[in-house]
Order: structure tokens, then sequence, then C-alpha cells
């Protein structure tokens, strides 16, 4: 699995090397969105989706991560172009990517406007505790699992760090921010709330509407009762906060933490 796991991530990484081609009368320019997260809550679910709609222009890829390398290094104008010419579209068709880990990079939200001035933002957020659990899942596809796995699975489940230091540099109205439970349970209310968030015909119903993508890519991390309350108690503190920011998320939806409502 292991060796599985590796493979695909290298033949990713060499597959967005270098930007597509961009057919003739197409245009190249910053991406109109990015879905900046999180990990392991549907965002390549929800990226083939927004992929679907008539009026978006596919890429051949989904994670570019490539915000991600600037952590210690100057981003130039240079780097701004190269970064534009990753999404050739049509006139009329709107077109973006999906990187899950953006959100959790301080120094990305600095970069967005620069990169996207005017791009719209979209974040999927789910029960903190089940998305460790999968994150743990995920990392067991490239690594064995340790204790600095479980640390960096936790530290990304820390939502209202992460989304109050993006608000310092975007303001919310540029931002939508779904819940992953809530896009399982109403997914056609969901998917047409981000195509008129995203300017499209928001009456457009894609034919996979339910179709899961990524749901089981590996074997279980099983975590015991006890962490699981530990956990719990780990993230209600960063949960209220989170609801806080973000007054529409269903706390009854998060099973963990529905005596926080």
């Amino acid at each position: 699995m292991k060796l599985r796991g590796v493979t695909e991530r290298f033949r990713q990484y060499r597959s967005i090397r270098k930007p597509p081609r961009c057919p003739e009368n197409w245009s190249p320019g910053a991406p109109d969105y990015i879905g900046l997260g999180v990990q392991r809550a549907g965002t390549t679910w929800w990226n083939h989706l927004i992929e679907s709609h008539p009026s978006a222009s596919p890429q051949p890829f989904k994670e570019l991560h490539y915000l991600r390398s600037y952590w210690n290094r100057p981003f130039t104008d240079a780097d701004v172009d190269k970064y534009h010419s990753y999404f050739p579209r049509p006139s009329g068709s709107i077109t973006g990517e999906f990187s899950p880990g953006y959100l959790s990079h301080f120094w990305i939200p600095p970069l967005l406007n620069i990169a996207a001035a005017d791009a719209r933002f979209i974040i999927l957020l789910r029960n903190p505790v089940d998305r460790y659990q999968s994150g743990l899942e995920l990392q067991s596809e490239t690594r064995r699992l340790n204790y600095k796995s479980s640390s960096q699975a936790f530290r990304l489940g820390c939502y209202a760090l992460q989304l109050e230091n993006l608000f310092k540099y975007i303001p919310p109205e540029r931002v939508q921010v779904l819940q992953f439970e809530k896009c399982l349970r109403e997914p056609a209310s969901q998917i047409a709330a981000s195509y008129e968030f995203l300017g499209l015909d928001s009456s457009f119903i894609p034919v996979d509407l339910k179709t899961a993508r990524n749901s089981n890519r590996g074997k279980q991390a099983n975590i015991s009762a006890e962490d699981r309350a530990n956990l719990v108690g780990a993230y209600e503190a960063e949960v209220l906060r989170t609801k806080e920011l973000v007054p529409s998320l269903d706390m009854s939806l998060w099973s963990d933490f529905t005596h926080l409502v």
C-alpha cells in the first residue's frame, strides 16, 4: 500500500511540473476559484462537481500546491505569471484548483491576493475528530505512522486558527465555508450554493452528483474510545471559535460536539 501511495504521489508531481498547453483562442490567467481545504473533507468530490458545470473549464490536475513552495522565498512577478499559466480557459468559462493544504499553511493567505486578486475561495470543513482519523489513514499510504503523524493530523483540524489567519488577508465575503456532512446530506442544494457563489447557473445538476471519490483509500486508522474523548476535549475550544467565525456551522452534524449546541 505504501509503495502504491508513493508511486501515485510521484505521478501526480510529474503531471504538474509544467503548465498545460494553452489551446488556440484560450487565455491563461489567475484562477477564478481556489479550494483551500480541508484535507479529507470531500474536496476531490467538490472539485469534480464544479468542473462538471458546462461553464467551468477543467484542468488536468486537481491539487497544484503551487503556493506551498514559497514558505521561505520571495513570490515574484515571474512566479505569479507562471502560476497563471496553469489556468488556460476559453472566453466565458471559469477555472481553478483545489489544494487542500493551502488553508493550513500560514504563509499562503498573504499570497492569495497577489496570485488571485479576484478569486473566490471555497473551504469544506469536517468533524475534526473524523478528519483526524481519516488523515491518519491518508498518511499511512506513504509512511509508517508515529507521534509526528498524530500531531500533524491533529493540527489540520484546528480550523479556527486557520480561518482567523485567512480572514486577516481575505474578506469573508470572498470565502464560502461548507460543511462536509451537510454536503453529503444535501448535495444538490450545497453544490447549487457553490455554483451561485462562483457566478454559475445554479440550476445545473451534475449527473454523478452523489458519486463518492477517495472515500475508501486504505485501511481505516483505529483510535480508542479514550483517545477519541481526548481529541474531543482538545478540539472543543477550536470548534466553539469556528462556530463564531462561521455562524452557519450546524453543530448537530458533528456527532462528537453536539453537547456544545
